[in-house]
């Protein structure tokens, strides 16, 4: 992992950016329950889940936070100092989803709101700052990572059901210099 190959030496700071479906969102849950079956990757045909949640009213903004949610943003903003959020609107409709999660991330994340909102399907764009400073990003995409990673940027990949908080923690200190 790039991450650590990496020491501080940046002309700036990184700039730390989360992903909101299933890092701080109950996303995949939430699509489980809509399908009737017990995990999201029991559902043949991924693209019919982001149809499904777009035809429901309220979709994004009544998701669950997950449970570790809070801790993971306060961690950040512990080593970071602040963080934006980056996160991909459905495909299938933008401009509700990108309203939707705007208002989740109101409602979920008042005690320390992003510097920032972001909404994009080329989340590599950010990767670097002009400076050539790497940023992080933690998503639970692999793919998200990867390109990310090519454009230049630190990634930490971080499932919320399946990794430890260590993770983030121990892939931004690293990344700090600490």
């Amino acid at each position: 992992m790039r991450l650590f190959e990496l020491k501080n030496n940046y002309p700036s700071t990184p700039l730390v950016y989360v992903d909101m479906d299933g890092v701080l969102a109950d996303f995949f849950g939430q699509v489980a329950r809509i399908h009737g079956v017990s995990d999201w990757r029991e559902i043949k045909r991924k693209d019919e889940a982001d149809t499904r949640a777009a035809k429901i009213p309220g979709f994004f903004e009544k998701l669950p936070a997950l449970p570790c949610a809070h801790d993971l943003i306060k961690g950040v903003m512990k080593i970071a100092g602040t963080y934006s959020i980056l996160s991909s609107p459905l495909q299938s409709d933008v401009e509700k989803s990108v309203k939707e999660k705007s208002q989740w991330i109101a409602d979920n994340l008042k005690p320390y709101p992003p510097q920032e909102e972001l909404f994009s399907h080329t989340k590599y764009r950010y990767a670097k700052q002009a400076d050539g400073t790497p940023n992080i990003l933690i998503d639970d995409r692999g793919s998200n990572i990867s390109s990310w990673e090519h454009a230049g940027g630190i990634g930490i990949k971080y499932q919320a059901d399946e990794d430890s908080l260590d993770k983030v923690a121990k892939g931004l200190a690293h990344a700090y210099g600490y």
